[in-house]
């Protein structure tokens, strides 16, 4: 009798003890579920952070003097050009511009115009002179290496006028609400004609050209002004300089969102867009033609000089004083039709 009882106790201990076990084991695999959740989470919150998903950067910030923006730009044979436009965004409360000088070696330099401008710490200019295809690239090395220090960055070129509806600054627009969600702000450009005029005049191109066509097809076209402190943000060479590749939240002027990696929107003019003065005078888009591109590679021959002055006409009127000046300045004939 004792000995059954013996075995019934030691099997009820051994039941017990695997039940224990069987619990222990069980709950080693809930911790463990639980903790690759946790770590996973973890990874997702730190990868939000990164990628500013969440922005509170813009946000946190009360006071509009406190919202810093710069602008980043490249230029090449406009020294006529850029102390308007240094001063224009200035005016728009930029605090700073940085300018990739992109000249022929031994042609002029923006240092030239701008050295007060230099001097007193509002521009930055960078050489990149004799150097091709650099526009894309300067966009890249200008965002790296100034993103943590402003909040937006933007990217215009020197014949690109932001204007902004109400007069408003530029720390007034960006830190409108419905910009919250948005990493990219793009906005429209609207082409100005030459108003008529054949030879450059000594004015500013605010002045001279005042007369812009609504229904060309090009002013699709858009540039950006891109949030800082993002951890991916590129431009891809020999590509378009208008927007940057990466998969950020994209909106339109209006705050509406928009696709990240297009340079074309359908333009809405009601609260902002940037005035292109695209070809100004014949005599001044001929030395646009001359110079080419900072984004791309051309060599120009009669033929392409042909198709560039055709380009021209799409835009700006065309009359025969304007066919006889290119006819005899530059001996290439444009049909008169």
């Amino acid at each position: 009798m004792n000995l059954n009882c013996d075995c019934i106790n030691r099997k009820n201990d051994l039941e017990e003890n695997n039940s224990f076990m069987t619990n222990n084991d069980e709950n080693d695999i809930y911790l463990k579920i639980i903790k690759y959740i946790l770590f996973i989470l973890s990874i997702i919150i730190l990868n939000i952070k990164a990628t500013h998903i969440y922005s509170p950067y813009i946000n946190h910030k009360k006071d509009l003097k406190d919202i810093k923006v710069c602008l980043c730009a490249i230029g090449k044979k406009e020294n006529l050009y850029a102390k308007e436009y240094v001063q224009h965004y200035k005016n728009l409360g930029y605090n700073h511009i940085f300018l990739y000088d992109n000249n022929v070696i031994g042609d002029e330099k923006f240092e030239d115009v701008l050295h007060n401008e230099v001097n007193d710490g509002f521009v930055t200019i960078i050489d990149r002179r004799g150097l091709r295809d650099q526009q894309c690239k300067s966009y890249n090395d200008c965002y790296e290496k100034n993103n943590k220090d402003y909040d937006w960055l933007s990217f215009f070129d020197l014949d690109e006028f932001l204007y902004i509806k109400n007069n408003k600054s530029i720390q007034e627009f960006l830190s409108d609400e419905k910009y919250n969600e948005c990493k990219n702000v793009k906005i429209n450009m609207l082409y100005y004609t030459d108003n008529d005029f054949i030879y450059y005049e000594n004015k500013s191109l605010n002045e001279r050209f005042t007369k812009y066509k609504l229904d060309y097809f090009p002013n699709i076209h858009i540039k950006s002004t891109v949030r800082g402190n993002l951890s991916r943000n590129y431009w891809a060479s020999y590509e378009n300089p208008h927007t940057s590749k990466v998969r950020y939240s994209s909106c339109n002027t209006l705050g509406e969102k928009i696709k990240f990696n297009t340079p074309f929107n359908k333009p809405n003019y009601t609260l902002a867009y940037l005035k292109h003065f695209h070809t100004k005078t014949l005599e001044e888009f001929w030395n646009k033609v001359q110079r080419g591109y900072n984004s791309r590679k051309f060599w120009w021959n009669k033929s392409n000089y042909t198709k560039r002055f055709k380009e021209f006409f799409l835009l700006n009127n065309k009359n025969k004083e304007k066919i006889e000046f290119i006819k005899n300045r530059y001996n290439i004939v444009i049909d008169s039709e």
